[in-house]
């Protein structure tokens, strides 16, 4: 059986992906080969391109130029349904926190089973999984505003995770926390991967690798090994 790597699946498969806004700025010819179980660390300063990489990867933009898949969709369609397709394989863990404020910590752990229409006893007790999972089941009916910001990066990472994703993507995910938090957030990151998920991890210069595994440089749009 061939090792190559073109004969392994590739969950994110890009080529020569360009997008650049009318103030500049934006991606730069983007070659990147993401394979099925892998854990890569993209690294640049802010402004490097990170989250327009990010919205590229989700859909959100489109290239202007160059091709790619991710988990298997053409990211030049920009058909709704295939976008829905691919985001219910994603799992994200953004730098800003979308929770719903008015919403329990179970609830919103459970939001991405509820837009997909599980029962909501399967909602709940999945979403308790979760929580149990990455330390928050004492939590669950407290609501966001009352968690500490490693525990909201915590709920995060559940919310990530309880579809199962193909491919979690982390924008940051260690910014602004202490050594203690990032650390715990590192170790349920490491976890999920270690269960299958392919991982790619967006992180600024300023915080430290804790993974032994491919990292990348990403800088003023350009990728590089």
């Amino acid at each position: 059986m061939s090792t190559s790597t073109e004969s392994q699946t590739a969950i994110v498969d890009l080529r020569g992906i360009s997008f650049g806004y009318p103030q500049g700025g934006g991606l730069h010819e983007i070659d990147l080969r993401i394979l099925k179980g892998e854990l890569v660390g993209i690294e640049g300063p802010t402004g490097a391109g990170k989250t327009t990489l990010v919205q590229m990867l989700c859909g959100v933009l489109l290239p202007q130029s160059g091709h790619g898949q991710v988990v298997g969709v053409s990211l030049g369609n920009g058909k709704a349904v295939t976008l829905s397709e691919l985001r219910r394989q994603l799992g994200l863990v953004f730098q800003e926190e979308h929770f719903l404020e008015r919403e329990t910590v179970l609830a919103n752990a459970a939001a991405p089973l509820a837009i997909d229409g599980k029962p909501r006893r399967e909602q709940k007790a999945r979403a308790m999984k979760m929580l149990v999972e990455v330390g928050l089941a004492r939590s669950a009916r407290r609501r966001p505003s009352q968690l500490s910001g490693g525990e909201k990066a915590r709920l995060q990472i559940a919310r990530a995770l309880i579809r199962e994703p193909m491919l979690l993507i982390a924008d940051e995910p260690f910014a602004h926390l202490d050594s203690a938090s990032a650390s715990e957030i590192a170790s349920l990151i490491r976890r999920a991967h270690q269960r299958g998920t392919t991982v790619l991890v967006m992180t600024n210069r300023q915080d430290s690798w804790p993974y032994e595994t491919r990292k990348l440089t990403l800088e003023g749009g350009r990728l590089r090994e």
